[in-house]
């Protein structure tokens, strides 16, 4: 039977197209050559068969390589070494001891999560497959310098480790009754798990590695707005995972779903406090293990750059629309963050191959969530309470309104005083009733004395003042900002690297909703679990990213108009 199964699938001269069709219509769920078939998906194999025994060993010799080079033991080489640089005191950068303290860091941080996988399944508590998982993401931390190590990754590379173990159960199984050939025995030693793993999983995050990376997208450093409160993520430069959830909610969903769009744009629901998760572990908490293997077949399948990924997204959310209408901020940020279960994945697949293409793919039926929403409401609910913080935030809206009620008083009594024109008279007036317009100047040169000089001198000098306030503000709040992340211990879950990340966030939450929600806090509860705080933190860190950003976008805009209004200050004689 397992050899019927291998011939069904590779012997045919189109083998590749029919595995594609395969895995795209879930075919694949209780095939034992699942993971022969993600090596051609993922190109880890050549679609010339003739080549495959060849090209495993040779990717199982780079990985021996990778191994030897960056796993050492500073003991072995201790009699080849000089010991005044190579001690376990030394900090000379050329010290083996110094890289193994280094290393020894960076594994800590891995094995942190890798205890953390998949909690209720056995084989994964096994403690030659945790060995096996962080050295895995050790050796591609170390051959990625400028990525490193992120968390989640730890998310993708199990699921892979997974579907090698499966299958090599299942072949040493059929091996014991019959004679395989010499791909088979090849392709599915078990003395090789680790390094196909490896394989497979760098080749997956040659897709995967801009969701992580927090390097900023190229070409919108320089590009402001006119308005100085539009929304962040279209103003300066961001990652690309921020980039991708923001394009699939504001486009694709707009676009199959208007009234689904608004009302998630009324609530303020970002999609990044939901579709970062989703999108980097490719739906890897949203779906139980059987079913998301299922999810990934197709995903792999359809394109080794994942492009359904975008489309799933959207069925996801078109599952859950009715719900999510029928909804307040609470519950809906429930069933986001708390995915309802699907009785049959394929559906879910064939919604997202429909609302790609619609012309080559049959409707599917409308399979909608019909469960009662009290859990998500309550889950909903524990989330907001959980991030409440004990003191706000620096609230943006605030200041620039006390800066405003204080440029107002000053620069009343020389518009009261001052005799000047109709026309003069209307622009303070508007000066008075806005909050974020400047004011422009009709002339460039204005006598001594002119009523209208004092109180137009005054009129820049108060925008200059508030640019300034703001742009202080904003780097005191920056600058706290900082402070706040680096003291989360799972800010890498969601910011995706070191240091300083430009996430965004959608049109900023009111003042009220700033204060009572995603507030950031220091202390977290010692009962609440893993998974719940680890939520908790994505959804914290998601709002101060937006926070940042909104705040970063009026300094631009402040620096912008005092750049102008410094220019029209009049020349006086």
């Amino acid at each position: 039977c397992l050899w019927k199964e291998w011939d069904d699938l590779f012997l045919n001269s189109n083998y590749l197209t029919r595995i594609r069709q395969a895995g795209i219509n879930g075919r694949l769920r209780s095939s034992r050559f699942r993971s022969v078939c993600w090596k051609l998906y993922l190109e880890v194999l050549p679609e010339d068969k003739s080549q495959w025994i060849n090209k495993t060993k040779e990717l199982r010799s780079q990985y021996e390589k990778i191994k030897e080079r960056h796993i050492t033991n500073p003991r072995k080489a201790a009699g080849q070494q000089d010991l005044v640089v190579n001690n376990p005191l030394s900090q000379d950068e050329g010290s083996l001891w110094n890289k193994f303290f280094q290393d020894n860091e960076l594994r800590g941080m891995i094995k942190q999560d890798v205890m953390r996988t998949f909690p209720e399944m056995r084989y994964f508590q096994e403690e030659d497959v945790r060995t096996k998982l962080t050295d895995i993401l050790f050796c591609y931390a170390r051959e990625n310098e400028q990525l490193l190590y992120k968390q989640g990754m730890h998310e993708l590379l199990a699921p892979i480790v997974f579907v090698l173990h499966c299958d090599h159960q299942a072949f040493q199984h059929a091996s014991e009754t019959a004679h395989p050939s010499e791909e088979m025995m090849s392709l599915l030693n078990p003395m090789f798990q680790e390094h196909d793993a490896y394989a497979m999983f760098s080749q997956l995050m040659e897709t995967a590695e801009p969701w992580f990376s927090s390097f900023q997208r190229e070409g919108k450093e320089e590009m402001l707005t006119s308005m100085p409160f539009a929304r962040p993520q279209d103003l300066g430069p961001s990652v690309a995972i921020v980039t991708k959830v923001n394009r699939i909610q504001d486009q694709l969903v707009k676009k199959h779903d208007v009234e689904l769009h608004m009302h998630v744009n009324r609530l303020e629901i970002a999609p990044q406090i939901y579709g970062i998760r989703w999108v980097r572990l490719l739906f890897g908490r949203e779906f139980p293990l059987q079913d998301l293997l299922v999810v990934w077949d197709a995903l792999f399948a359809d394109s080794i750059t994942l492009d359904l990924v975008d489309y799933v997204f959207v069925a996801m959310l078109l599952y859950i629309r009715d719900a999510l209408i029928a909804s307040n901020f609470q519950t809906c940020l429930g069933l986001l963050m708390h995915y309802p279960p699907i009785g049959d994945i394929h559906t879910l697949l064939h919604k997202a191959l429909f609302l790609r293409d619609p012309k080559n793919n049959p409707r599917p039926a409308n399979y909608q969530f019909q469960q009662n929403l009290d859990y998500y409401k309550t889950r909903g609910a524990d989330l907001v309470n959980s991030t409440r913080a004990k003191t706000a935030p620096l609230n943006i809206n605030k200041v620039s309104s006390s800066l405003l009620s204080f440029g107002r008083k000053l620069i009343a009594p020389a518009i009261s005083g001052g005799v000047a024109s109709t026309h003069s008279q209307s622009q303070h007036q508007r000066l008075l009733k806005s909050e974020s317009m400047p004011v422009y100047l009709s002339k460039n040169r204005i006598k001594v004395g002119d009523n209208s000089t004092g109180s137009s001198v005054l009129s820049l000098l108060l925008t200059a003042l508030i640019c300034l306030s703001l742009c202080s503000s904003f780097l005191s709040f920056s600058g706290q900002t900082s402070r706040t992340v680096s003291s989360s211990p799972s800010i890498e879950s969601l910011s995706g690297g070191q240091g300083h990340t430009t996430a965004t966030l959608s049109p900023p939450l009111s003042a009220t909703k700033k204060d009572s929600f995603f507030n950031i806090t220091r202390s977290h509860s010692k009962t609440m679990g893993k998974k719940e705080a680890e939520e908790e933190l994505e959804a914290q860190v998601s709002f101060l990213q937006g926070q940042i950003n909104d705040l970063e976008a009026m300094s631009k805009y402040c620096a912008k108009m005092m750049n102008t209004h410094i220019g029209k200050f009049p020349y006086i004689y």
